[in-house]
């Protein structure tokens, strides 16, 4: 499984622009909009830094920009991704919320960042990092992006410790999500892809010790709603 995966990483983007139009209604039909609270954890977790430029990578419709931008210490975003049809449809959400003088949603590689070194303050990515093709080389990717001091935020899916709800996680990821968005989606197997990657990706101690190998510092993270998710830090020096 592992190595079809990790062909189809590579032009995941693909899967992403043919789900573009039904991808924010769908994620909120089936996290239960949980998704929602965990990206504003987010905000509790910035450096201690003014006017910072944060950049969000695999941005798709652009839902960390909108929570981003409500810190009075975050003056730009810039969003990353490489599917078109996702950044038009966050382009037009900017336009809608009037975010747009703040947001820059652009076409960009989360694993080649087209940015200069020490150019932005954070760097953040909501689960997106696992359908990168190479992660580990993300990560130093994000490391010379961020100025000293700067903070790297990845929040990604893991998998529950206590028994009870790791059988209700893998019933409801194995069955019931990718059968409703695989439907709704009108995709074949998008959702079944999306539901395997999550199985097959590092986290906890494992992840944690990826952002050390990169070169971060304090690096730590907080497990969310009974480890259905995570969320990892880990700062330049």
């Amino acid at each position: 499984m592992a190595s079809g995966l990790q062909a189809r990483k590579k032009e995941s983007w693909k899967i992403f622009d043919d789900i573009a139009k039904t991808y924010d209604p769908l994620n909120r039909l089936l996290s239960m909009g949980i998704d929602v609270y965990w990206r504003h954890k987010l905000l509790k977790h910035l450096p201690n830094k003014k006017n910072m430029i944060t950049l969000d990578l695999a941005t798709g419709t652009g839902d960390v920009p909108v929570v981003l931008v409500k810190s009075p210490d975050i003056t730009k975003v810039i969003g990353m991704d490489l599917s078109k049809g996702m950044v038009e449809i966050g382009q037009q959400k900017m336009k809608k919320h009037g975010l747009d003088h703040i947001v820059d949603l652009r076409i960009g590689d989360g694993t080649d960042i087209s940015l200069p070194d020490s150019s932005v303050d954070m760097v953040t990515i909501s689960f997106g990092i696992r359908n990168f093709s190479d992660p580990k080389k993300s990560l130093k990717e994000i490391l010379r992006v961020l100025r000293p001091g700067g903070r790297v935020q990845i929040m990604e899916f893991s998998i529950p410790k206590n028994w009870f709800f790791r059988k209700v996680y893998f019933f409801y990821f194995r069955n019931l999500l990718p059968f409703i968005g695989n439907i709704i989606s009108g995709h074949k197997d998008a959702y079944t892809y999306l539901n395997e990657t999550v199985e097959d990706f590092a986290y906890g101690e494992e992840f944690k010790g990826w952002l050390e190998e990169a070169g971060f510092k304090n690096s730590t993270y907080d497990v969310l709603t009974f480890g259905i998710a995570t969320l990892y830090r880990g700062d330049k020096a």
